[in-house]
């Protein structure tokens, strides 16, 4: 059996922001305050700060250390919706 590969995701923000993570087809994954630390498999995700925001995409293919102004500096995505 293969061992899967899990990186790091750090995103720091302001105090008492909140962020939430999620995953492309709508998933919620993790909402932390402040400063999100995570292990995840790699892959695409997407940040919001505070719910109900602007979404943000992150391609996770390495350990990764971003902030939430170089988040919001980049592109933006449409919120994913959820289809059961």
């Amino acid at each position: 059996m293969m061992k899967a590969d899990y990186y790091r995701l750090v995103i720091e923000a302001g105090p008492g922001v909140e962020i939430w993570l999620g995953d492309v087809v709508g998933y919620f994954v993790q909402r932390e305050t402040g400063t999100l630390d995570a292990r995840l498999l790699p892959g695409r995700y997407t940040v919001e700060f505070g719910l109900g925001n602007q979404t943000y995409p992150i391609s996770l293919t390495q350990d990764s250390r971003l902030t939430q102004a170089e988040i919001e500096a980049g592109p933006r995505c449409p919120r994913p919706k959820l289809s059961l």
